[in-house]
């Protein structure tokens, strides 16, 4: 995980672009949960709690992003880097 706020925004923002290019919706929502993937009339919607710290927003990325088949996806080198990791 990157060290310092500035690289940690520049790969929520890299891991929001996957997101789009996968064709998951990102709802950041207010409220009493963390966030994940969820399906909702056969379309997938990545829930993300708006108020969590940036640090918990990316392991929640890497658990559900770890989830899907991305073998055929192009990754970027730090976003892979990061998915890779436990």
């Amino acid at each position: 995980m990157p060290n310092n706020h500035s690289e940690k925004e520049k790969l929520l923002q890299k891991l929001e672009e996957l997101l789009e290019r996968l064709s998951i919706p990102l709802r950041q929502e207010k409220g009493n949960f963390k966030g994940g993937l969820c399906r909702l009339y056969n379309q997938r919607y990545f829930v993300l709690n708006k108020s969590l710290p940036i640090e918990v927003k990316l392991q929640i990325y890497r658990t559900e992003l770890q989830k899907l088949d991305l073998q055929n996806v192009f990754l970027q080198p730090i976003v892979r880097q990061f998915l890779e990791e436990t």
